[in-house]
């Protein structure tokens, strides 16, 4: 009996060291050869999608961008699916690229570049030894003031909050921004797409609304609302312009 036993004994103890899952499940003991996390790929993709809580709260956005994998449940998704409330090409031109330059999920149907806008530059430089024939004592008064760079243009900043009668904006002193600086609050109205390339050029854009600054900080100023459009509203990533 005591033999039977001790042979018992050693056959439990051979299956949970060396035996199937399913024994070791049996008898109590973790299977910890199973993986424990989901493997992800460590690029993320991103995907602009209409902002469930547009409409309900002042300061949301009408457009959001969110990791593809994380497109929100709600009614229109359950009723429609969840391509219903991606953003059209379009729209993505007006919101700008994804957080912290990420790449946009090909979910999001954006045209590809064409051939044709990628060798124009290429053209001009090809272009450009033949142009510059000019002697270099001609060429250097010219570039002495801007240090051989191009002239920039306005810093252009965001709405980053929106109050009842007050903004804040990403600009700060260091784009040249000072109390009682009066600033032209603009939204990207009506995108520009190539007829026969599908290239987004640019964007026209409106006036919605004036303010001026009244408080800076380290890094955002607060500005006080002067004038609104008629039948406008002042919405959080609405572009600001120093007038």
């Amino acid at each position: 009996m005591i033999v039977r036993r001790i042979v018992l004994l050693v056959v439990v103890v051979a299956v949970t060291a060396f035996g199937c899952s399913t024994a070791k499940s049996v008898i109590g003991v973790p299977n910890t050869g199973d993986p424990s996390v989901t493997i992800k790929s460590a690029e993320t993709r991103w995907l602009l999608i209409k902002n469930p809580r547009f409409g309900d709260v002042a300061s949301e956005p009408e457009y959001v961008w969110v990791e593809e994998d994380k497109i929100p449940v709600t009614f229109g998704t359950v009723m429609f699916g969840k391509g219903s409330i991606i953003a059209s090409p379009e729209i993505v031109a007006r919101y700008g690229a994804p957080p912290g330059g990420g790449k946009i999920s090909s979910r999001q149907n954006m045209p590809a570049q064409t051939p044709v806008a990628a060798s124009a530059p290429a053209q001009t430089a090809a272009a450009a030894p033949k142009a510059a024939t000019a002697p270099k004592a001609a060429t250097a008064p010219a570039q002495a003031p801007t240090n051989g760079k191009a002239p920039e243009g306005p810093k252009r900043g965001f709405v980053v909050y929106v109050d009842t009668s007050r903004i804040v904006i990403d600009l700060t002193a260091v784009d040249g921004i000072r109390a009682g600086t009066l600033v032209s609050l603009r939204r990207d109205a009506i995108p520009l797409v190539h007829p026969v390339t599908g290239e987004v050029l640019g964007e026209l854009d409106e006036e919605v609304g004036t303010a001026r600054v009244t408080e800076m900080r380290e890094r955002f100023s607060v500005a006080d609302v002067q004038t609104v459009a008629p039948g406008a509203r002042i919405q959080v990533k609405d572009r600001v312009v120093p007038k």
